[in-house]
């Protein structure tokens, strides 16, 4: 079985206004993840450095950390990342930005699992409801190319930005993937909207998948995780 969570960490700063990657990485750890997809992750606050940013987040317990910027700048960066205790074989972005907004990207990885290759793909999405739809629609294409040419066991997590309580911006996701609904990750102060999901192909089987409540993620960052647990299946 393999941990993995999705994270909006909010540039590691929590609702009690401190700034500390150490304890997001500490928790991490705790909770022995195997593989974290992180959003709003920010390196570019001069004050600190970028190295010990990484070293605070893997927190002796992560091998790798993938970077995927959205906007970079002279001393640092702000998008994804994707923290990992496999080895990464393979990693790419794809844009999806969309004129006038703040950049957005597509962040996929391919790790090394003792049971084989797994794909990520890491997200966070905007918040205009025609900039997400656009976006929406890149993603599923992005997916289903993916798709046709690997049958590779793939997880799509992270930051969709979509507020809506009955939305149809997910049906063509939908339609090549399994979402697992999960309770709302927004606000930590008092939870209404879902805005952070998940689907899997099924290639991997769901054994839990579950909003992440405990003392510390109510005040680390105002976005809930989300903790799946996964098998890899060996045949469909």
């Amino acid at each position: 079985m393999y941990r993995i969570i999705s994270y909006n960490i909010h540039s590691g700063v929590g609702v009690d206004k401190v700034q500390n990657y150490l304890r997001v990485g500490e928790f991490l750890k705790k909770h022995q993840i195997d593989i974290a997809l992180l959003q709003e992750m920010d390196t570019r606050p001069a004050e600190r450095d970028t190295a010990k940013d990484i070293r605070d987040l893997c927190a002796g317990h992560f091998t790798e950390l993938v970077p995927s910027p959205a906007l970079a700048e002279s001393h640092g960066w702000y998008g994804n990342a994707i923290l990992s205790r496999f080895p990464v074989t393979q990693q790419t972005s794809f844009d999806v930005s969309q004129p006038g907004v703040q950049p957005r990207n597509i962040q996929k990885v391919e790790v090394n699992t003792p049971d084989g290759l797994l794909c990520l793909i890491n997200t966070h999405k905007g918040l205009k409801k025609q900039e997400r739809k656009a976006q929406f629609a890149l993603l599923a294409e992005y997916i289903d190319d993916y798709q046709q040419k690997k049958q590779t066991p793939l997880l799509l997590a992270g930051d969709f930005n979509e507020w809506q309580f009955f939305t149809r911006a997910f049906n063509q996701l939908n339609q090549s993937l399994t979402q697992h609904k999960v309770a709302a990750t927004f606000p930590t102060r008092w939870p209404v909207f879902s805005l952070d999901r998940v689907w899997t192909n099924p290639h991997l089987k769901v054994i839990d998948c579950k909003v992440l409540k405990t003392p510390e993620t109510r005040y680390f960052s105002d976005h809930y995780p989300i903790l799946i647990d996964v098998e890899i299946k060996q045949s469909i």
